[in-house]
């Protein structure tokens, strides 16, 4: 192996050493309060780090991870990057149309069955993966490894597999009423959200974001939030990569 290359990598992963990542809270990083698409405008058009915060609740997650503690009455719920414009990706996020086909948070569930749904992620499945709410169980059985006995009630992640389960998440009534009523086995969320729709519009959505055309810096931040807090925003479904 060439010795040189070898040296060039260290050089390289030395000044990485060097990079501040931001905090679990996002102290240092910059960020506005959405109400409007409008608001989305002082933005650059150019790649970035994003970070998505709401007061709304959010009863469920897309995987078993730590998520972000609370800060300022809310939490981060989602966060990403945009290697070419990230106030397209916001606004994709947080403006989206019901039919939209790319890919967004999951938050609302689709009531329009007849919707493309390749990109869309499960709220409730037979089969597949699914999201998961916390649950409380009571053991019948104890475990000493664990401090635990007989009749002790704890918290799980279950999976939603029935309709008396996804009821649990954070709905509007119009959403209530097509689950009690849908007869379909799967049933998916629709691809992001349009924060200014009634289920949202009393809600506070902010965003953070770091703007840089580097795209290395933007995954190293991205990566590294998350690993150097433990921690993945709940309705994230990767803990790296895509």
């Amino acid at each position: 192996m060439n010795n040189f290359w070898i040296e060039q990598e260290k050089i390289f992963l030395k000044a990485l050493e060097k990079v501040e990542i931001p905090s679990e809270k996002l102290e240092n990083v910059d960020f506005m309060n959405i109400k409007v698409q409008s608001d989305l405008n002082s933005i650059e058009n150019k790649g970035g780090c994003y970070w998505i915060w709401t007061n709304e609740p959010v009863l469920h997650q897309l995987h078993k991870h730590e998520i972000p503690k609370r800060f300022d009455d809310g939490e981060i719920i989602y966060n990403g990057i945009a290697k070419d414009n990230v106030r397209k990706r916001i606004e994709h996020h947080l403006f989206g149309s019901s039919d939209a086909g790319w890919s967004g948070i999951s938050m609302d569930i689709l009531i329009q069955e007849n919707e493309e749904r390749s990109h869309r992620k499960k709220a409730i499945a037979e089969k597949g993966k699914v999201p998961y709410i916390i649950e409380n169980k009571t053991l019948l059985r104890g475990n000493k490894k664990r401090g635990t006995k007989k009749g002790d009630i704890v918290q799980i992640f279950s999976p939603i597999k029935t309709n008396e389960q996804l009821q649990k998440i954070y709905l509007s009534e119009t959403e209530k009423d097509f689950i009690k009523t849908c007869n379909v086995s799967n049933i998916y969320f629709r691809n992001g959200i349009n924060i200014t729709e009634d289920k949202h519009k009393n809600f506070s959505f902010r965003v953070y974001y770091i703007i840089s055309s580097n795209n290395t810096f933007l995954e190293y931040i991205e990566k590294n939030w998350r690993s150097k807090n433990n921690i993945l925003p709940r309705l994230c479904s990767y803990s790296s990569g895509r």
